[in-house]
């Protein structure tokens, strides 16, 4: 399981650098949104953080941290911001 754990890890600062690269080259567009990407950024930063504690918690609770990876697999990959907004849109009454 500890591999595993590395390797999720090591993919995660890959994509990391691969951002830090890839702004200091200037190789994103002039109209990307900059909300946009420091929300990716955050996420990958929070995403290397939490895999760290993970591979922690799977030496001591190996059961348990299945179920963090479980939850950092859908922080990383469900949209937050607009399943929130989808849930604050009112639905439209019909006549």
């Amino acid at each position: 399981m500890t591999v595993f754990e590395f390797t999720l890890l090591r993919i995660r600062l890959m994509s990391v650098a691969l951002d830090r690269y890839a702004q200091t080259e200037g190789l994103y567009s002039a109209d990307a949104a900059d909300a946009e990407l420091a929300q990716a950024r955050s996420k990958s930063l929070s995403g290397v953080l939490l895999y760290g504690v993970a591979i922690v918690m799977g030496l001591v609770l190996p059961g348990i941290a299945v179920a963090v990876y479980f939850a950092i697999a859908l922080f990383l990959a469900i949209p937050w911001r607009h399943v929130a907004r989808m849930l604050r849109r009112q639905p439209t009454a019909s006549p």
